[in-house]
């Protein structure tokens, strides 16, 4: 029961709103914090759906049990008193997060763990005035956060072995996937890896070598697939690492390495034109729900993991 709180909290709370996931000593006990109590309410009414969505898919059950063992409180001191593990998610400001950790160390018991869910800021400027810096870790999430299994376990310069071990097996107990990064640098491993392959991608569509659309398609009806039952790394071993060599020999000089985002899509922000949540984007979504499009790709991810699951 104690995952399954977890992964509804983690649904809620990690959406760019501040929001502190901490797990109590107390077993199954979950603490959601923010300085909004609207945000608050907000995500209890997430969670509820999320959990409800989850559970048609027999992914979780007892949705009430859960949700009455999430508490909610804009009193930071109130909810990592008696702290095991605090997930910042505050946003992507490393001011607000040096202060934050600053505070948390003070107010958290001394073994508390203390964990990051960015993956663009260093654990090591963000955690630079915490004094326990064996126990900062980075525990970075990609959402739909309650659906995707996959968990970052990130190692800072000071963090150590047993807060490593504990974090990754903590996650791992709430029924998600963790992997271990074990050196601080800037997306870790998978948003560096999406990285590449969104560079490439917008490359060719800024050189009108295909549409959006067939650039997608490539990818999901191509070697998108394979992905789910064998990564980058095995596939070349499968292949043959010999053939690899002469591939990479031939195509990787004429991959695009530019260092920053397109020209395309800086016009396309100076014209507003966002994507879902403004109507235009790399596609025309015009006259489509936001919160619609959001939920039907909700649920084609959860059929998949329910097919996964089995």
């Amino acid at each position: 029961m104690g995952g399954e709180v977890t992964r509804a909290v983690i649904g809620a709370g990690l959406m760019g709103h501040g929001i502190a996931l901490v797990m109590a000593k107390q077993p199954g006990a979950v603490w959601l914090c923010d300085l909004s109590a609207e945000v608050l309410v907000q995500a209890q009414e997430r969670m509820h759906r999320s959990l409800e969505q989850l559970a048609r898919f027999r992914l979780v059950e007892e949705v009430d049990e859960i949700l009455a063992r999430i508490r909610t409180t804009t009193d930071l001191a109130e909810a990592v008193g008696e702290a095991r593990l605090v997930v910042e998610a505050v946003p992507e400001d490393l001011a607000l997060k040096q202060k934050l950790f600053a505070e948390l160390e003070r107010l958290a018991p001394a073994d508390a763990i203390l964990a990051t869910n960015s993956s663009g800021l260093p654990i090591a400027e963000s955690a630079s005035d915490v004094q326990s810096g064996w126990r900062v870790v980075g525990s970075h999430f990609f959402l739909p956060a309650q659906i995707m299994p996959l968990v970052e376990v990130s190692r800072g310069p000071e963090t150590s072995e047993e807060t490593m071990q504990w974090t990754y097996d903590h996650w791992r107990s709430c029924g998600k996937e963790p992997i271990r990064i074990e050196r601080d640098i800037p997306g870790y491993v998978a948003n560096r890896m999406q990285g590449a392959l969104v560079r490439e991608a917008t490359s060719l569509l800024a050189q009108g070598v295909a549409s959006a659309e067939d650039i997608d398609k490539a990818v999901r009806m191509g070697f998108g697939l394979r992905f789910l039952v064998s990564g980058p790394l095995e596939q070349r071993d499968l292949g043959g690492l010999d053939l690899h060599l002469a591939l990479a020999g031939e195509l990787w000089p004429h991959l695009d390495c530019s260092s920053g985002p397109f020209a395309m899509v800086r016009e396309k922000v100076e014209r507003g034109e966002l994507g879902l949540k403004t109507g235009q984007g790399f596609y025309d979504w015009s006259g489509q729900d936001e919160e619609g499009v959001r939920n039907e790709k909700d649920e084609a991810l959860l059929k998949l993991l329910a097919l996964l699951d089995r």
